[in-house]
């Protein structure tokens, strides 16, 4: 029975192409990715809202830098760990109900930042609304290569670019925001309404979510046992901890050097913008599985961007951001499709982008917390940017390993 299910299951997958979606009513279509679009959105403002506000978030809590660095380090950490159940999650609650949950934890999370700020409110705020993420990010990946199978790289770089919007709009709208509100800590809490807004819109008719297919339970794919998961896992911290880091530390950075929190929370929305330029440009240039130059290519930007940032910070902060934008937002969709290139079935596919995330989140986490830690022992940041330097030398010596020739046989899935 578990060889007919196998063979049943990878048959069909192979027969999805056959069906053009062009046949199809585009209006579905559009709709299905509009959701995606707004579901990106939803997956930064918590981490990129503190950024702009740190200043006023340690006068009111006395937080060390230390400190604040967990509402950063707490959200990325939450995708790590839970990703690792991803497998229970899935089969426990599907496809609808895991977002529709992942969208109700996120939205409370955020409603705890409209009341006034307490060491134990923020870091409250950032392990819920951290969970909250963490199950988008479990079903998104698997949703996306289950719908658009022969557009896998263009509609991943598409949320992925949505994602880095939203981590746009959390940056430069949330000093706005707060200027309109009668404690200007509320605005952290405002990003609730953007959650509410699609967790309505997600269950509404139109919204047609297919149901996984889930396999036996002793079918699917147990990627700790594979060395190529591991690798995948060790790759995507790598690739996150300079995102981590530089979302958490690069408005406070400027703000040493008399920024105010609006023009520091623009500079942080810059990178996101650009970030959003690199996840829609760069998967689309890789068209074939070798996707390696590009991955490349992402890496030595990001590279040339914190070296600025450490050795001539004043000099062209906006070249700065906008390098590590588009490097950084090239790069993590890339690694998604790679890992989703590797196997074809699009659930056990899920299992391994879930797990690589589990390892890569959980270990990327620590970046900001280091870099605060530099920060308070150093008085200043240039250890924590050149830190990234060398990581970006290990992502390039890691790179070349993932020939998609060799993709094949390295995950037996009969067993």
């Amino acid at each position: 029975m578990s060889k007919v299910w196998f063979l049943q299951t990878r048959g069909n997958n192979l027969q999805t192409p056959s069906t053009p979606e062009t046949q199809r009513s585009k209006l579905p279509l559009l709709l299905g990715l509009l959701v995606l679009v707004l579901l990106g959105l939803n997956l930064r403002p918590l981490l990129t809202s503190v950024g702009p506000l740190t200043e006023e978030l340690q006068t009111i809590t006395r937080l060390s830098f230390s400190e604040v660095s967990l509402l950063t380090t707490l959200p990325i950490l939450m995708i790590g760990l839970m990703a690792l159940f991803a497998g229970r999650v899935t089969t426990a609650l599907g496809y609808k109900q895991g977002i529709g949950l992942g969208l109700l934890i996120l939205c409370a999370g955020l409603i705890t930042r409209l009341f006034e700020p307490t060491n134990v409110s923020l870091i409250s705020s950032a392990l819920i609304g951290g969970v909250g993420i963490a199950l988008l990010h479990i079903v998104i990946p698997e949703l996306t290569k289950q719908k658009y199978l022969n557009r896998l790289g263009r509609v991943t770089g598409l949320w992925s670019a949505a994602l880095m919007g939203g981590a746009a709009l959390g940056a430069v709208a949330t000093p706005w925001v707060a200027n309109l509100l009668p404690e200007r800590f509320q605005a952290l809490g405002s990003w609730s309404l953007l959650a509410l807004l699609v967790l309505v819109i997600w269950y509404l008719p139109f919204n047609r979510v297919p149901i996984a297919s889930i396999p036996p339970r002793h079918l699917l794919l147990r990627a700790h046992r594979y060395p190529r998961a591991w690798l995948l896992g060790i790759y995507f911290a790598l690739v996150n901890a300079g995102y981590a880091g530089f979302i958490a530390w690069v408005a406070p950075f400027y703000a040493e050097f008399d920024w105010p929190a609006q023009k520091a929370g623009n500079l942080l929305a810059l990178f996101s913008l650009v970030q959003v330029i690199g996840a829609l440009l760069l998967p689309a240039l890789s068209r074939t599985q070798d996707r390696r130059f590009w991955l490349m290519a992402a890496v030595l930007t990001q590279m040339v961007g914190f070296a600025g940032l450490s050795w001539f910070p004043t000099d062209a902060p906006w070249l700065w951001s906008a390098l590590c934008g588009f490097g950084l937002g090239g790069a993590f969709p890339l690694c998604i499709v790679i890992a989703l290139d590797h196997i074809d079935n699009p659930v056990q596919a899920g299992r391994l982008v879930s797990f690589m995330q589990g390892i890569g989140f959980t270990f990327a986490s620590l970046m900001p917390l280091l870099t605060g830690w530099f920060r308070d022992v150093s008085g200043d940041y240039s250890l924590g940017w050149q830190l990234h330097i060398i990581i970006g030398v290990l992502i390039l010596l890691i790179t070349w390993r993932f020939d998609p020739k060799a993709y094949k046989g390295l995950f037996n899935l009969r067993e």
